[in-house]
């Protein structure tokens, strides 16, 4: 790729040696961050395209920690009784809609996520599939969606005994030849995990054979964690034990590993967290949604837990889901000092760029030699914007006022607009699949 600098920013790098830059320039080469500065003093480099953005706050591009692409068309859909709880909802809705998902359903949910993601400014994708009856390939269904695009993600395949033992082993081959495929370059936009339901729908065979091979690929979990107390009591009849302390035992927790949810944990499980090193995908706006509760949040941050954030499929959306999160956990502890600035920033940045290094090399914060993921914001501050207090802002004015998305140097947002797809030719589509998921109900 030729140099381009992007200039005349107010650039919030999150990275603690240069944070911020009020006016400032970055410049993107072959995919990478080359240099990142001040525009005073800045010269244009000899053959550089220029991209003037005006005074646009630029950050880097926004992670989700855990997705799920294939729900996308549940929205609007009609739905006879209403859901009273938990159970109901999967068992009368997902476990429905899963099991009717096709590759041109996969493919084009797949699409819908990924545009208005893209639209929000999220840039990776830590996704997690389930289609039981069409499961083998379906990870490649995904993959030409995102590549199409043009985001990052980490896909899995939802590993379930619920589907019966042929669909349980589809779903471990699945993930396991997808890993197999895409290892050995963490430079590659596409990258693998191993993928498990829930405690509540996997046996202790299912457990033990996953856990092998993940050992054998050297690779993690992605997995529903203690996401409604359902899975705590189910946990509590099979073994006597909570469902964290089971996965420990099993060998699914560890430093490579996500644990969505986690919403019904105590010290004694967040402590467990802490020894494994084990990652967590909080997902407040789901949660609330469903009515399973609110992570204790607060107290993982305070106690060193590694916290992203994600949106669960509901949303994609990160600067409504950051604000959201920040005043469920002041209404959950009653206190409206916590998820200050630091740690929103820890949530949203800081934390989702240690669960996307597990899978990417040269990522994260906007540094030299860091991948080339950024978005421009077209916000005018009515009030003063300098930064110590990026995150009020943020979770005010950003939502709908993304500008421009670089991902790996690739420009899939300018002017407000996509450049990568036809957003109204592949809706038409979406809605079209919808209709048909639905009529199948």
């Amino acid at each position: 790729m030729a140099l381009t600098v992007y200039k005349n920013a107010k650039i919030f790098t999150m990275d603690p040696d240069a944070p911020y830059y009020a006016s400032g320039y970055l410049s993107v080469e072959n995919g990478k961050i080359r240099e990142i500065g001040p525009m005073a003093g800045y010269v244009r480099p000899e053959g550089a395209a220029e991209t003037d953005l005006c005074g646009k706050v630029v950050l880097p591009g926004v992670i989700h920690s855990h997705s799920h692409f294939y729900g996308q068309f549940v929205r609007g859909i009609p739905l006879s009784t209403p859901m009273a709880n938990w159970q109901q909802i999967l068992g009368d809705m997902w476990w429905k809609v899963d099991k009717l998902l096709d590759d041109e359903m996969n493919y084009y949910s797949a699409m819908m996520g990924l545009i208005e993601g893209i639209e929000m400014g999220t840039t990776t994708y830590i996704d997690h599939h389930a289609s039981p009856n069409h499961s083998i390939g379906s990870l490649e269904c995904i993959e030409q969606a995102v590549r199409e695009v043009g985001a990052r993600a980490v896909l899995c395949y939802e590993v379930t005994d619920r589907d019966g033992s042929e669909r349980c082993e589809n779903g471990i081959r699945e993930n396991v030849a997808f890993i197999k495929a895409h290892q050995g370059d963490r430079e590659a936009l596409v990258q693998g995990t191993f993928g498990l339901h829930a405690s509540y729908t996997l046996s202790d065979k299912t457990l033990e054979r996953c856990a092998a091979e993940a050992s054998s690929l050297g690779v993690g979990f992605h997995i529903h964690v203690a996401e409604d107390r359902a899975d705590v009591y189910d946990s509590y009849r099979r073994c006597n034990k909570h469902v964290v302390n089971r996965l420990e035992d099993f060998g699914i927790l560890g430093e490579k590993t996500i644990a969505a949810h986690c919403v019904h944990v105590g010290p004694e499980q967040r402590a467990i967290f802490r020894r494994t090193g084990t990652m967590i995908a909080h997902n407040p706006e789901s949660n609330m949604n469903n009515a399973v509760g609110i992570a204790p949040v607060w107290d993982m941050l305070q106690e060193g837990l590694c916290v992203g954030l994600g949106g669960d499929g509901f949303v994609y959306d990160s600067f409504k889901e950051i604000q959201i999160a920040t005043i469920a956990q002041r209404v959950f502890y009653g206190d409206p000092r916590v998820m200050g600035g630091d740690a929103c920033e820890r949530l949203l940045y800081r934390n989702n760029f240690r669960i996307a290094s597990t899978f990417f090399d040269h990522f994260g914060a906007l540094r030299p030699g860091n991948a080339a993921d950024f978005i421009a914001v077209d916000y005018v501050a009515p009030t003063p914007l300098h930064a110590g207090n990026l995150f009020s802002h943020l979770t005010s004015n950003f939502t709908g006022h993304v500008d421009t998305v670089v991902v790996n140097g690739r420009v899939l947002k300018k002017d407000g607009a996509l450049t990568t797809v036809d957003r109204e030719a592949v809706f038409a589509k979406c809605r079209e699949h919808a209709e048909r998921l639905w009529k199948m109900l």
